[in-house]
């Protein structure tokens, strides 16, 4: 097929020398080069582990491995190791500085996970290593420095970042963490021993009952603060949340958290009353007015009337109206009438009655 098809093409030298770079590329038709070696799977080593102290625990934090150092998915790891290389605090009491040689040359194995320990330290797109502090801790402050590098069949990454930490007595803990749902926001509230000062700040925490860890913080408070409104929460949804507090930033310390408090946040508020309620007497009938209510999850209004004689008010509208005027017709001329609203929300909650307003049509 190759050769006919040059046969063709060669219709002269002007048109030939055109097209010799095409007759060096087809000419190699029917042939196939040496096979290509396998693409390997060597895990790009991780760029964001974190550490943090928290009461007696380390915990050190990175992205879930996803890629090769070629830029492949992996397709899931078979183990991460955590190395450790101890050394003694500089004179101000932070770690010292330590050269990957060095690090690579003294460091050792701590910690591997994998199979089910992997999957258990797996929280979200995050893999988390937690390592106990002895109790009491040492008499002589000690750094840690550490570093991973993830297993994927026979390769292995490169080393991570390093990061550092000198353990130190956690700061204490908030107590009786309190929990209560609002219409818009859950508000948590918090105390603090009146014996000690004011820490650096307190971290708030919260997670789906589903989920089985925190992640990142929701927010961080001052120091003097004792209460939180989340008003990113959703209703429909049930939250577990916790406060730890922030006994230094860099790196990062907190104390054990302040208990766990679980919340199922439904939406059994009554909406808002809307304000500028006003009855306007017309011939034979009255005309009612009002503002919108500011609750936005407004369905609609209810009016309730009373005539003269009768005993107490009777609703009049079957379904909630949308809009903010209602015409009440065929009602007898020089009569007076009373009247109330209502609100009621897309859950159906309804709001308390208003304050009656009448007429006397003409």
């Amino acid at each position: 097929m190759c050769s006919k098809n040059l046969r063709r093409l060669a219709a002269g030298p002007a048109l030939l020398a055109l097209l010799l770079p095409l007759v060096l590329l087809v000419s190699g038709c029917g042939k196939k080069g040496d096979p290509l070696p396998p693409l390997r799977t060597i895990p790009i080593p991780t760029k964001d582990l974190q550490v943090r102290q928290q009461g007696r625990t380390i915990l050190l934090e990175m992205a879930y491995p996803s890629t090769t150092v070629g830029g492949q998915a992996l397709g899931g790891i078979d183990a991460v190791e955590l190395h450790a290389l101890t050394r003694p605090p500089q004179s101000d009491g932070s770690p010292p500085p330590v050269e990957p040689q060095e690090f690579q040359l003294g460091a050792e194995l701590l910690v591997t996970l994998r199979g089910a320990e992997l999957g258990s330290a797996t929280v979200g797109d995050r893999l988390e290593f937690r390592l106990p502090l002895a109790d009491p801790l040492p008499e002589e402050p000690v750094a840690n420095i550490f570093a991973v590098r993830t297993l994927k069949g026979t390769e292995t990454s490169g080393f991570s970042n390093r990061v550092s930490l000198v353990p130190g007595e956690p700061p204490a803990a908030p107590q009786n963490l309190g929990l209560e749902a609002r219409p818009k926001a859950i508000v948590l509230s918090w105390d603090w021993p009146e014996d000690l000062d004011d820490p650096e700040g307190f971290d708030i925490f919260r997670r789906l009952a589903q989920e089985k860890g925190y992640g990142k913080r929701l927010f961080r408070l001052g120091g003097s603060s004792r209460t939180y409104n989340d008003g990113r929460a959703s209703y429909g949804n049930r939250y577990i949340y916790t406060v730890r507090t922030v006994g230094n930033v860099r790196p990062l310390v907190h104390s054990e958290p302040a208990g766990e408090r679980e919340i199922d946040y439904e939406d059994r508020f009554a909406p808002r009353l809307p304000k500028n309620f006003v009855a306007l007497a017309e011939r034979g009938s009255v005309r009612l007015r009002w503002d919108p209510s500011d609750a936005p999850d407004t369905k609609g209004y209810v009016v309730y009337r009373k005539g003269p004689s009768q005993d107490d008010f009777v609703r009049i509208t079957r379904d909630p109206i949308l809009s903010t005027e209602y015409l009440d017709t065929g009602l007898a001329s020089g009569l007076r009438f009373e009247y109330k609203l209502q609100t009621v929300d897309t859950t159906g909650n309804e709001s308390d009655l208003s304050a009656p307003v009448a007429a006397t049509t003409r």
